[in-house]
């Protein structure tokens, strides 16, 4: 069936292909571009992803969605980063603001479906509608999709789920379609590290860098400086390898420890979400503890509005803030931001 589809056009070649795809199948297509900032980059990508769709004879409309993203995801992402917490703003972005707010202007706007350049597959199962991993599981993107609304995924169409990127790639050469810079993971940074845009934003307070019995060893420029698991940066010889191991926000502490003491047997999440409601309180899943973690065997365990996720095999810097996304093959079934961890199983009950 030939449907009305609004496109989210972000300047790059996935969104563009993903038009250009839709056409070529004999949908109406229009394109939407959310100006998430107001700065000259963002201008200049929303320039851009309007000269994409003269090129593709689409209608255009811009979005401004400043305000809003700077209270849903940035705010909230200084908040974190000031705790001491690890986030992931893509995660909230896609909740709230691209198939929140896009979706709910691409449907206003007379479309049957919003399609996005997301490396992922909606899939019509029985009764419901299943997010499912991209084909090409290097290119995956569904661990920033699972917290959206499951009502959502009937409205959604992810054309670049079934294609290779780098079938991506060649397509949108051969049609004219890659021009500017590649889009970054954390895309308000603007090109800044994530430590010089921190910096300039979230008030920072230095502080101790302690080990596990809480010897002090050095001295720290501020938590939003610090992630569990780094190891360089930390301006302290030892003579042997050691890792932010936690963020004590406090004791304004950091915490360093050896590789061992990174691992965590268990965790406890908070937020948690369903795509696919779970049929008992506890099961096995496979757990993504981060985007480009590979899936490990679990053990999830539900507890009123929290989940308990025991790992089958220790994890390696699992950090509060993240998130941890739950799968049954390809199918997400859903997930949760880690409030705390575990070295051992047993501490956790």
């Amino acid at each position: 069936m030939k449907e009305r589809v609004g496109v989210a056009l972000s300047g790059g070649a996935d969104s563009a292909l993903t038009a250009s795809l839709l056409l070529s199948r004999g949908h109406s297509v229009f394109g939407l571009h959310l100006l998430l900032t107001h700065t000259s980059a963002a201008t200049a990508r929303a320039t851009h992803a309007g000269d994409i769709a003269h090129q593709l004879g689409v209608e255009f409309r811009v979005i401004d969605a400043a305000d809003v993203f700077a209270a849903t995801v940035i705010a909230p992402f200084y908040s974190e980063y000031s705790a001491g917490r690890t986030p992931n703003p893509c995660v909230t972005c896609n909740r709230d603001i691209k198939f929140g707010l896009l979706l709910r202007t691409a449907l206003d706007s007379g479309a049957d479906k919003l399609a996005t350049g997301h490396y992922a597959r909606v899939v019509p199962h029985e009764l419901r509608h299943e997010l499912r991993r991209a084909v090409d599981h290097q290119a995956d993107q569904s661990y920033f999709l699972y917290a959206i609304d499951a009502a959502v995924l009937e409205h959604l169409v992810l054309p670049l789920g079934d294609l290779l990127r780098s079938e991506v790639r060649s397509l949108a050469l051969q049609q004219g379609l890659i021009q500017g810079k590649s889009s970054q993971d954390i895309c308000f940074l603007e090109g800044q590290t994530l430590r010089s845009f921190t910096a300039e934003r979230v008030a920072a307070t230095p502080g101790d860098i302690v080990d596990l019995e809480g010897r002090v060893l050095g001295r720290h420029d501020g938590l939003p400086f610090y992630t569990v698991g780094q190891r360089h940066g930390l301006g302290i010889a030892l003579g042997t390898p050691a890792y932010v191991v936690r963020l004590d926000a406090r004791r304004n502490r950091v915490v360093l420890g050896t590789a061992d003491a990174l691992l965590s047997a268990s965790a406890r999440l908070q937020d948690v979400r369903w795509l696919v409601q779970p049929e008992r309180d506890e099961f096995p899943a496979q757990a993504r503890i981060r985007y480009r973690a590979r899936c490990t065997s679990a053990q999830v365990t539900l507890k009123e509005s929290e989940a308990l996720v025991r790992f089958l095999e220790p994890q390696r810097a699992v950090a509060p803030g993240q998130s941890v996304v739950f799968y049954d093959g390809d199918t997400v079934l859903g997930g949760g931001v880690v409030a705390e961890t575990f070295a051992r199983v047993h501490d956790a009950d």
